[in-house]
């Protein structure tokens, strides 16, 4: 759709076939949301909650939390899970460019 993603899944990784294609198969069924996870390492309690809810295994812990880059969809499911607001998402123009709903009008 004018040559840009449209859809942002971040649904469980149990269920969901593209993302078990994905993670399993190495099917390249999904993209990046254009942006990517970002540890706030003084909120970073290394609790390892973003790390057991992340579905592309973007995130290891060790004495704080790590994204690593090129795993990280920009789903934001380790940003709601974590319990302490040490996780947000940022822009990344390498991870491609957002689809902007305005443009359909």
């Amino acid at each position: 759709m004018l040559n840009r993603f449209y859809g942002l899944c971040n649904c469980c990784k149990c269920c969901c076939g593209a993302t078990q294609g994905m993670m399993q198969f190495g099917v390249p069924w999904l993209t990046s949301s254009g942006y990517v996870a970002k540890v706030d390492a003084s909120s970073c309690e290394a609790c390892g909650t973003c790390e057991k809810s992340c579905h592309y295994n973007a995130i290891t812990v060790g004495e704080v939390a790590a994204v690593v880059w090129d795993k990280c969809m920009g789903c934001g499911v380790c940003e709601v899970k974590c319990p302490n607001q040490a996780m947000s998402l940022v822009r990344d123009e390498k991870k491609g460019v957002p689809f902007d709903v305005r443009a359909m009008v």
